[in-house]
């Protein structure tokens, strides 16, 4: 199964040795596995007074279990790892359930009378359902970063649940569809933890923004800052300095690119931006 449609990426920083978590997302939302459209409302979830859950894939599941375990630490604020395993047993089960939805309820059946009776079922019946089960694919995956006591974390859990990964000694993660493009984005800047706070605000949203050439990633963005006082969201204002920044680093970028390459020269002598248009000369006249 393909990754969920979507965005969602986490890094660690550090403030005059604060700890901080940076965190942004799209707002593409998936219904059903199918549906897809850009919402207004973050697919932020707050899981605790410093910690946030972003959903990937279906956002009535994924929020409906990020809910249900905000709902039960509520009160007593526990660290970002007792959060995050709660997130996985939730997950774990919220899958348990859907695949006994999908699967065996329409043959008549539920997860105890397969277990109790899978005797006397018919073997390929029995072969059949036992493959579905195995691959079944709750299309979700979740992000968790926080602070506490212990620093800034950052957990993800995927399908099937149970277990959940951390991610401090990297740094950094990200989920959906646009996951790959996002963590290359952070492995070209070279982030690590102990990297400044500003610079790794900077490299999220411009991770983000390199992340919506994947497939399903949506255009418009949240992001916040999570520290051991509070949560800042990014206002818009925010977010628009970061763009003209964002637009004013890759142009320089590719000007710097051009320049130098017209100073390199091949084996030939020749400056490679001139072997480029001489080639690009003969192509046309050949044509």
């Amino acid at each position: 199964m393909l990754p969920p449609v979507t965005v969602c990426i986490a890094a660690l920083c550090s403030d005059h040795k604060e700890p901080r978590a940076v965190i942004a997302a799209d707002r593409m939302v998936t219904l059903g596995n199918f549906i897809e459209f850009e919402h207004t409302v973050p697919k932020m979830a707050p899981a605790s007074p410093f910690a946030i859950a972003l959903v990937a894939g279906d956002s009535l599941i994924g929020n409906r279990i990020a809910q249900d375990v905000a709902q039960s630490v509520a009160a007593s604020n526990p660290p970002v790892v007792e959060i995050a395993r709660a997130l996985a047993i939730q997950y774990e089960a919220a899958r348990q359930t859907q695949l006994e939805e999908q699967i065996l309820k329409p043959r008549g059946l539920n997860l105890g009378s397969y277990y109790t009776n899978h005797n006397t079922l018919n073997g390929q019946v029995m072969a059949m359902l036992d493959n579905q089960m195995s691959q079944f694919n709750l299309g979700v995956e979740l992000l968790i970063a926080g602070v506490d006591p212990s620093g800034a974390h950052i957990h993800t859990v995927h399908n099937p649940g149970g277990t959940e990964r951390l991610h401090d000694v990297i740094g950094y993660a990200a989920i959906g569809s646009g996951a790959i493009h996002a963590l290359q984005s952070m492995i070209g800047f070279r982030h690590s933890r102990l990297a400044d706070y500003h610079e790794t605000v900077f490299r999220v949203y411009a991770s983000k923004r390199r992340a919506e050439v994947a497939p399903g990633v949506g255009q418009d963005i949240d992001m916040a800052v999570i520290s051991s006082d509070d949560t800042h969201w990014l206002t818009d204002g925010e977010l628009e300095q970061l763009s003209a920044i964002y637009e004013d680093f890759e142009s320089s970028t590719s000007q710097t690119l051009r320049q130098k390459l017209s100073n390199f020269n091949l084996g030939d002598g020749s400056p490679i931006a001139q072997g480029a248009e001489d080639g690009a000369l003969a192509a046309s006249t050949d044509g």
